[in-house]
């Protein structure tokens, strides 16, 4: 308990910093109002416009007010309560933020789940198969295939493969090029469309899929060449004995780095794939935030983010701990 409350101290303290730094980029946007009513609109319009939005308050008054709608702890009509957490209302759409945030996050969660499953699943499997073969032709193939998963850019193999698979392979594949996770048939009304998902996760995994197996194969590689594993093989241990009980726990370690990174980048990241494959999720909303100068939806975007990346950092400081006690010892110490 005492190690895990350390490192959510340790969280709390960087998701501060970071949710003060995007308040103060965003604070000194020039002049948020008058882009909201247009160059041409009467001022009286604009300085409307800037009271309805706590923009004519003090640079102090409205950071007291972000956080204080972020707490899950607040006073509300001379009261204290308990709720979720505030993130504003819309500039464009007046609409609250969170509200909007809680409809979007689900799609892309799902989007970013199934591509870093996919990731684990065939980067563990053909990392420590490369592993075994290291050198092989196979080995040497795999290589350069994740040299080039890695080098390419998310919007360029987003539209590389619903190209591909969506129109060019679609009478084979049956998988369309666009869609989001839920369709409306006119007869059964809303119905889930978990084939829309394929697209968009398997181009969202590519470059984690491929970070993923280099890892696993150096991490396992090295493992292999240890002494307790020769100690483990000259004991007439089964090689799959060995195989699951000393070389893949222990190669682990800076797979779990890699996955948490990445598991959260892909939540920010997935921007260009949701809006080459029309997925609704926190990507396409972020886009048209930015696209329409809508600061409280994009900060409240981005906060969310920063909230899931110190959740994972956190999650996996402690899977550190179970995977290797050698990891707690030295932060109590």
């Amino acid at each position: 308990m005492g190690f895990l409350l350390q490192k959510t101290g340790q969280g709390i303290g960087v998701l501060w910093g970071a949710l003060t730094l995007v308040f103060m980029l965003f604070a000194f946007v020039p002049d948020p109002a008058r882009q909201l009513a247009g160059q041409n609109e009467r001022e009286e319009i604009v300085e409307a416009i800037r009271i309805k939005h706590g923009l004519d308050q003090p640079l102090l008054v409205r950071y007291g007010r972000f956080f204080q709608g972020l707490s899950p702890i607040r006073k509300n009509a001379g009261n204290w309560i308990v709720a979720l957490p505030d993130l504003g209302r819309s500039f464009i759409s007046d609409r609250s933020v969170s509200f909007a945030i809680g409809q979007a996050i689900p799609s892309t969660l799902l989007l970013a789940t199934m591509a870093m499953l996919l990731a684990l699943v065939l980067g563990l499997g053909l990392g420590m198969f490369c592993a075994l073969r290291m050198g092989s032709a196979l080995d040497r193939a795999l290589l350069a295939l994740a040299a080039l998963g890695m080098s390419a850019p998310s919007f360029v193999m987003a539209i590389l493969v619903s190209w591909l698979f969506g129109s060019v392979w679609h009478h084979w594949t049956g998988l369309p090029m666009t869609g989001g996770l839920w369709e409306v048939d006119p007869f059964e009304g809303p119905r889930l469309a978990w084939k829309h998902a394929i697209l968009p996760a398997f181009t969202l995994g590519v470059r984690p899929l491929s970070v993923v197996l280099q890892l696993t194969r150096n991490s396992a590689a090295e493992v292999l060449n240890s002494s307790q594993v020769r100690t483990a093989k000259s004991k007439g241990i089964s090689t799959l004995r060995v195989l699951t009980h000393h070389v893949f726990r222990n190669s682990l370690n800076p797979v779990l780095t890699a996955a948490s990174g990445w598991f959260a980048s892909m939540l920010a990241g997935a921007v260009f794939v949701e809006f080459v494959f029309g997925w609704q999720g926190m990507g396409l909303l972020m886009f048209r935030a930015l696209e329409q100068s809508d600061l409280p939806m994009v900060m409240g975007c981005v906060a969310v983010v920063a909230a899931i990346f110190v959740a994972v950092n956190i999650l996996v400081d402690v899977l550190y701990a179970w995977i290797d006690p050698r990891v707690q010892i030295r932060t109590t110490e």
